[in-house]
């Protein structure tokens, strides 16, 4: 079996702090997690890269070319990369953030995106898709759709057990998945199974075949987050697996059954 980097975010600590995440795995990109207790501020700097920021856990003021953003709930965050943001935490917060490096040829991407920035999705309001490797009643998301960030999207997956994801291999797109605090599945790289439980951090090795495995009394949630090494096959294969519903459903989470419409 290939070797699988995973880790656990620590979401206890009660202290101001960043901290990289699986440094190294795919070429560009780093993950932090950062930590910000009550009425303390965390200030990130422009640069040659992308501050995508998701808050997981409590409440937080974004400020940002003047103007100051109020959230109580899981959101995604993306200032302009020419411009500072400011994190005021109100209450203590916990924030995932994805700094992505620019390459050539992204300004041209960029432009032909258009996109205005700050870039805001609450969580809950992401546009829902179908995808053919999942069940019926799986809610996948899309919280940054494939063409808002150059060479870059994320979203999630949720579902409760019995159900399953079945293998597949996507060697045009590397991948990271984070799982909620509530998340409990196996994962499966080249068909071994990998125990992930809630707030871990796991590189899905590039090429390799993956899926995953749900039992009765698991709520599977997680968050994918993906690369494209060649930007082209990326967006055909998104464009082509990520079918929008156009509905929005969600769980009941005393019977891990799908809400009626």
């Amino acid at each position: 079996m290939r070797e699988v980097p995973k880790m656990t975010v620590d979401f206890n600590v009660k202290k101001n702090g960043s901290v990289a995440l699986l440094p190294g795995c795919i070429p560009g990109a780093t993950l932090y997690h950062h930590s910000v207790m009550a009425g303390s501020m965390l200030s990130l700097k422009p640069g040659p890269f992308h501050h995508i920021l998701i808050l997981i856990s409590g409440d937080v003021e974004f400020s940002t070319d003047g103007n100051s953003y109020i959230f109580h709930e899981r959101v995604s965050f993306v200032p302009n990369p020419k411009l500072s943001v400011d994190i005021k935490a109100l209450t203590d917060c916990h924030l995932i953030e994805v700094r992505w490096e620019w390459q050539e040829g992204d300004d041209e991407l960029a432009a032909e995106y258009k996109t205005q920035f700050p870039h805001i999705q609450i969580y809950r309001n992401a546009k829902q898709y179908r995808d053919r490797n999942k069940s019926e009643k799986t809610i996948s998301r899309s919280v940054i759709d494939q063409r808002i960030i150059p060479r870059f999207a994320f979203g999630s997956v949720e579902t409760y057990g019995v159900d399953a994801i079945k293998s597949h291999d996507h060697p045009m797109l590397d991948q990271y998945f984070f799982s909620f605090p509530e998340n409990e599945m196996d994962v499966l790289i080249d068909f071994e199974p990998i125990r992930m439980k809630g707030n871990e951090l796991l590189y899905i090795p590039l090429g390799s075949m993956h899926g995953v495995d749900v039992k009765e009394g698991q709520h599977c949630h997680y968050l994918w987050i993906d690369f494209y090494p060649d930007n082209e096959l990326a967006l055909k294969r998104l464009d082509a697996s990520h079918i929008p519903t156009g509905k929005h459903v969600e769980f009941d989470p005393k019977t891990g059954k799908l809400k009626k419409e």
